[in-house]
């Protein structure tokens, strides 16, 4: 059987995902954007007291074998303990058992299984998967880069929107790629529309911090775009755990120094991300920002163990802290307001630091 991947979606990363498997002549069939239907549908497969990604996962991958997706591939939680290990198998047996024919491809083993498993489908030697992935990595990236300018440009913009715009045809334009010179074409003209965007450079902003699980920071549906509205409202907004910093933390090793960093505080790891929220809220302390939110699933249990951490570190410090959880029953309306009246005060505390 031919292969025609889909992966679930995880925020704008899709973009490079799909250039990988193109530029390896795979066929790759993308899921529908992340919605309430979709996640309706995936919610109703899934064991309740799972957390949020794995219903969100869900009903991506219904969404892409209704377009004839057969192959499924999937990283887990490669370098952390976290039950993302387990989803995969889990959620091919259950859409198994509602007769969805479609085969899990998972790589939890670092470079060589990762490397192994794109051979099996791809059929394609070494340096052209070595190209790919290079095409791939400058990609992710390259999006990380936007999604900074993006959060720049968003609170200082003058025609309200305009970033918003941009952003939006810069990713379609990166969906175009189809190798090396495609990306560096793309990548001049990207830059070029974000450098005609006209802002007030001179505007002092309050600024404020996203810490929290990694799906649930990096994904804007999942979220209900938490940047694009923070900006909206004039506030400059700081991520420091994306994918290119999971990545590099694993090769870099390190989880060690941030041991060190948060000793006072936690003793020992919890699983996930629930050491880099806390090594990330002090940092951002220290930095003088004027606002720290954590977004996670709903029964996270590594971002619930650190919560009352982070709760301390707020009382410690003065700074302003919000934690947002996410799951299905979760209503946006009620997430603006929390957001609206966390803004306020985090503009006020920025005013009487300035007094």
């Amino acid at each position: 059987m031919k292969p025609i991947v889909t992966f679930a979606n995880w925020g704008n990363y899709n973009v490079a995902f799909k250039a990988l498997f193109e530029s390896l002549g795979v066929e790759v069939v993308l899921p529908d954007k992340t919605n309430q239907n979709s996640i309706f549908e995936g919610s109703k497969l899934s064991p309740e007291m799972f957390c949020f990604p794995f219903k969100v996962n869900m009903g991506n991958y219904l969404s892409a074998i209704a377009k004839g997706a057969n192959t499924i591939f999937m990283a887990t939680a490669s370098g952390g303990s976290c039950r993302l290990r387990y989803y995969p198998f889990v959620q091919e047996k259950i859409l198994k058992e509602t007769g969805k024919n479609v085969e899990f491809v998972v790589f939890d083993q670092g470079i060589k299984d990762i490397y192994k498993k794109v051979k099996m489908v791809s059929q394609k030697s070494f340096f052209e998967i070595l190209k790919a992935a290079k095409l791939c990595l400058s990609m992710i990236f390259f999006i990380e880069k936007m999604e900074k300018k993006a959060a720049f440009l968003r609170p200082r913009e003058i025609e309200k929107g305009k970033t918003d715009l941009v952003f939006q045809a810069c990713l379609r334009e990166l969906e175009k790629v189809r190798g090396e010179e495609d990306f560096k074409r793309a990548k001049k003209e990207i830059l070029k529309k974000f450098s005609e965007i006209k802002i007030e450079e001179k505007k002092d902003l309050p600024k404020v911090g996203l810490v929290g699980e990694i799906f649930t920071v990096c994904d804007p549906k999942v979220n209900f775009e938490i940047e694009r509205k923070l900006g909206r409202e004039g506030i400059e907004v700081h991520k420091e755990i994306t994918l290119s910093y999971h990545l590099l933390k694993k090769f870099l090793f390190t989880d060690r120094r941030i041991q060190r960093k948060i000793k006072n505080y936690l003793g020992s790891t919890v699983g996930g991300h629930g050491r880099d929220a806390i090594y990330e809220m002090l940092k951002y302390v220290r930095k003088g920002f004027d606002g720290v939110i954590q977004l996670l699933p709903a029964m996270c249990m590594p971002e619930v163990s650190v919560r009352p951490i982070l709760e301390k570190i707020h009382q410690e410090s003065g700074i302003p802290f919000l934690s947002l959880s996410f799951d299905e029953q979760v209503a946006e309306a009620g997430v603006d307001t929390r957001i609206e009246a966390f803004v306020d005060v985090v503009k006020n505390y920025h005013e009487s630091k300035k007094a």
